[in-house]
């Protein structure tokens, strides 16, 4: 898949069924979303994801890991090119104020050096990405076990007790008549 993730047609018939044409699509929107917003973050694509493609947020959960290993971690690049950036600024205001002739070019050069910091700290460059996953917030189902077949959608037998005992005969080695399924009807 990985091979033909981002070609149209490379002169062969490549047959993928539904599941895999749909995952192709999600990886290429995917893709796309980050090169174009690469600040995202994780927990920002599973929510991408689910809204866009229309998928559960447990599918999502389980894209994202091969998304990454498909094209990569492209978050990190986002944030290495603003850390790039942010140093450049710096650097650049430093020599600016190094070389200032004025007050003024000293001023325009702190102010460069606040804009880099400033990048530092709205994209949190000076912090490494801990990609902690909200696990308090997922929520299980409460699930209670029942004999009764109606909370599935389904009516009840009303010879039940007798049916287990003609089945109970049938394959206990005891003959069995033919058995009759009566439902019960809804008052």
């Amino acid at each position: 898949m990985h091979l033909h993730l981002f070609d149209e047609t490379n002169g062969e018939d490549v047959v993928f069924d539904k599941r895999e044409q749909d995952m192709v699509i999600r990886f290429r929107g995917a893709f796309t979303k980050w090169l174009s917003e690469p600040h995202l973050r994780d927990t920002q694509m599973i929510n991408y994801l689910e809204t866009e493609f229309g998928i559960s947020e447990r599918q999502a959960y389980r894209d994202l890991p091969m998304i990454k290993s498909l094209i990569g971690n492209i978050t990190m690049a986002g944030k290495e090119f603003q850390r790039h950036r942010a140093n450049e600024m710096i650097l650049k205001g430093y020599e600016i104020a190094k070389d200032a002739g004025s007050n003024m070019e000293v001023k325009q050069a702190m102010a460069m050096i606040r804009a880099g910091e400033a990048l530092v700290k709205v994209h949190k460059l000076d912090k490494n990405d801990l990609d902690v996953r909200p696990f308090d917030d997922i929520v299980p189902m409460e699930l209670e076990p029942s004999t009764d077949v109606s909370v599935i959608g389904r009516k009840p037998i009303a010879n039940l007790e007798e049916l287990k005992q003609k089945l109970r005969r049938k394959y206990g080695g005891e003959p069995v008549q033919d058995v009759e399924f009566t439902e019960v009807k809804d008052d």
